[in-house]
């Protein structure tokens, strides 16, 4: 995913505004899970497939992303725009479950089209806390400092 370069002014304040936010979602998924919201039961094996991927906040983007059930994101593509640029990738990484189904999502996105703006020429890490509501259902809040973002996954 893109990095935006934080600016000085309106956009700081909104970038605070959005990072309470992000941190509230997180707590309130992390509580969530922990009041029996998540099903106990959950592994890397829970997470398998393709999943149609959606997400919003500084950067946009949609896309696919496939795991393998073992801890590994083995392929899938995203487009993403945070207004200034528009690049095309491929995906690759590792995720973890526990069981309570909340983890973590590690993604590599390497270029392979750009649309408008300076794309990244190298490959770009991004984390994220995930909750996995069902087999076929999870949310992903970004975990990256001045990045926030936040979407889902659905198979």
């Amino acid at each position: 995913m893109i990095r935006a370069k934080p600016g000085a002014g309106p956009w700081e304040e909104s970038m605070k505004r959005m990072s309470v936010m992000a941190v509230t979602m997180v707590a309130a998924l992390a509580l969530w899970a922990g009041m029996g919201g998540a099903k106990a039961g959950f592994s890397a094996a829970s997470f398998r497939g393709t999943y149609a991927a959606t997400f919003s906040g500084s950067i946009a983007g949609t896309g696919t992303l496939t795991a393998d059930g073992a801890g590994n994101i083995t392929g899938g593509t995203e487009t993403v725009n945070d207004g200034t640029n528009s690049c095309v990738g491929t995906l690759s990484g590792s995720y973890t479950v526990n069981p309570d189904g909340t983890g973590t999502l590690s993604i590599d996105f390497n270029t392979t089209t750009t649309n408008f703006g300076a794309c990244p020429t190298s490959p770009l890490t991004s984390t994220a806390a995930i909750v996995l509501v069902s087999r076929s259902r999870i949310e992903v809040s970004g975990t990256d400092k001045g990045i926030v973002e936040s979407g889902s996954l659905t198979r």
